[in-house]
C-alpha cells in the first residue's frame, strides 16, 4: 500500500495528519508528507478516512 499526496493540490490544511499522525506531517514547506515508514494493512482503514477527508483531494492511496 502506497500514499501519494499531490503536492501542487495539498494546502497543508493538516487534516490527514490530525487523523493519522504517524503516517503523515505538515512540514515547514506547508505540504503534507508521508512520513518514511512502510504502511502495513493494519494502518488501511485510518490511512483510507484520511484520504477520504483531504479537503484538497490531494491523497491517493494505491494498493
Amino acid at each position: 500500500m502506497e500514499v501519494r499526496i499531490d503536492t501542487a493540490a495539498c494546502a497543508g490544511h493538516g487534516v490527514c495528519e490530525a487523523l493519522a499522525p504517524h503516517i503523515f506531517e505538515v512540514d515547514d514547506d506547508g505540504k503534507a508528507h508521508v512520513i518514511p515508514q512502510t504502511i502495513d494493512e493494519a494502518d488501511r482503514v485510518v490511512v483510507g478516512y484520511a484520504v477520504s477527508q483531504c479537503p484538497e483531494q490531494a491523497l491517493r492511496l494505491i494498493g
